[in-house]
């Protein structure tokens, strides 16, 4: 119930004489509390109905008046309800001004209604709303069960909690970022963030009872429903925690597992596809099934990016590993969901899946590679994401080959030793004649040897740099004017400058995985 239901029933013959805002009009009221004490506030909660016929309030001063309604201001009351004919024939003006100064709604209660008719009638209608919002509570609870039963995901269960409310609603971490909503397309101001993430308002948040560490809070961005929104949605929060936990469990299973993994990718040289295999198995994941993989640079909301590339992974596989190492998150991903098959139907799951990372993240940098058929091709699917990752500003899909990538596999089988081998005799003329040679091979090769861009970058006129191909030429005995000859340059000089070697995955301090049991 609210200020403005009382002064819609006729029966209670209540009138404002307050020129009250429609907020607070529509504030809820908790309770009613009859009292005739000067300062009642510490027996008072929020948003109570106070009722008082004045007695012993023979007060003349507008200052204490004044004083009074700050109090009942400060707790804060939903409005005071006063009776006229007992101890006071009309309301004191100083009264009236106080509670307009103060937005303090001021209801009369005429002397032919008793304070115990306003009373009873203010408990029956808040037993009865109690009672509904109780069986609506449980079914929503109920719903959300049997979304857990059928390992539905996080965002079903947030269907079903704004369904109820009749708005959007959204899990937002301790940060204040969005980490999973519905509907999907909703948008959430910093604003609602801010009060989210500080719990400021009860009527719009709910916190999750995570335990450990985590701190979540589910919020709605607006109710079309007039009740205690922390009634409505406290069971229904107990079960989406749960989910979430659950999710959270299952994505960081096998951790030392999956780091091993990582680590062997890229080693071509030291570890066989015999030993990598071990090591893929030992994940948990099926060696003869395709698997995705997703590398995503940690920016500085990075908890929250972990946790909405998980949840959407999670929505969309049966199987999923991520893990947060060296500044990134990746995630292998196992056995599309039947309704992300059917939504990427016609077209290309990663495509698909990248056009969902964007509306989640656009500004964010995540590579998606596969799904990979082998895990030859998974190795070097997650060697080009790898490499990727530090040149892209938003989620993009690897392509199906990429040199690096090559490199990586390459550099374990000679490659490196003959790129060495055919860069040595420039590296010796640079280092006899302190001559620029190298750079300018490198240059040529970035500028995708296009001879104007190299001599903007160098700094040199054309003949300068039509000399000194001439003389890498014959150094390297290859021809740079054909497209072989530069491919083979290309990947000496990636070779040697380390481009296939063997990525860090060392967690970075301060950079951890949010906390699991």
């Amino acid at each position: 119930m609210i200020v403005a239901d009382l002064l819609a029933d006729a029966a209670l013959q209540l009138r404002l004489h307050t020129p009250s805002s429609p907020g607070r009009l529509e504030r809820r009221i908790s309770w009613c509390a009859p009292t005739e004490i000067l300062d009642p506030t510490p027996l008072l909660t929020p948003n109570v109905l106070l009722c008082t016929n004045g007695v012993g309030m023979n007060i003349e001063e507008d200052r204490t008046w004044s004083a009074y309604v700050e109090r009942l201001a400060s707790v804060p009351v939903a409005a005071i309800a006063f009776g006229t004919g007992v101890a006071h024939h009309l309301i004191p003006p100083g009264l009236v001004k106080a509670a307009i100064n103060f937005d303090v709604p001021l209801l009369e209660i005429p002397h032919s209604v008793s304070f115990l008719q306003v009373h009873r009638h203010l408990t029956n209608v808040l037993q009865a709303e109690h009672f509904t919002v109780r069986t609506r509570s449980w079914e929503l609870a109920d719903a959300c069960s049997r979304h857990a039963a059928t390992t539905s995901s996080v965002r079903s269960m947030l269907g079903e909690v704004g369904k109820a409310v009749g708005g959007p609603v959204a899990i937002v971490d301790g940060g204040g970022s969005v980490i999973a909503q519905s509907p999907g397309t909703s948008r959430w101001t910093n604003e609602d963030l801010r009060r989210a993430a500080t719990n400021g308002d009860d009527d719009r948040s709910v916190p999750l009872p995570m335990g450990g560490g985590d701190s979540f809070q589910l919020v709605v961005h607006r109710s079309a429903r007039d009740e205690p929104l922390s009634a409505l949605l406290a069971p229904a929060a107990s079960i989406i925690a749960v989910q979430l936990r659950s999710a959270l469990q299952t994505a960081s299973y096998r951790q030392p597992e999956l780091q091993s993994l990582l680590s062997q990718a890229a080693d071509w040289q030291g570890i066989g596809w015999q030993e990598f295999a071990r090591t893929f198995r030992s994940t948990g994941l099926d060696e003869k099934r395709p698997t995705l993989a997703v590398v995503a640079a940690l920016a500085e909301d990075g908890p929250a990016n972990v946790w909405k590339i998980r949840l959407m992974l999670q929505d969309a596989f049966e199987e999923l590993r991520v893990i947060v190492l060296d500044g990134a998150v990746v995630a292998l991903a196992q056995g599309p969901t039947p309704d992300l098959l059917q939504a990427a139907s016609g077209g290309s799951m990663a495509s698909f899946l990248t056009e969902n990372f964007r509306s989640l993240a656009r500004n964010q940098a995540v590579v998606l590679k596969g799904p990979c058929e082998s895990l030859d091709e998974l190795r070097l699917g997650i060697c080009a994401a790898t490499e990727l990752i530090h040149h892209v500003t938003e989620p993009v899909t690897a392509p199906e080959l990429s040199i690096d990538a090559l490199l990586a596999a390459a550099a374990g089988h000679g490659a490196l030793g003959g790129a060495r081998k055919l860069l040595s005799p420039i590296v010796a003329h640079d280092r006899k004649h302190s001559g620029h040679l190298l750079d300018t091979l490198k240059t040529y090769l970035d500028s995708d040897c296009q001879p104007s861009r190299a001599c903007e970058k160098l700094f040199i006129h054309r003949n300068t740099l039509a000399q000194r191909l001439r003389k890498l030429e014959s150094l390297l005995r290859l021809r740079l004017d054909t497209l072989e000859g530069q491919m083979t340059c290309l990947m000496a000089v990636r070779l040697t400058e380390g481009r296939g070697a063997r990525p860090k995955v060392e967690a970075k301090t301060g950079v951890q995985p949010p906390a699991s049991n």
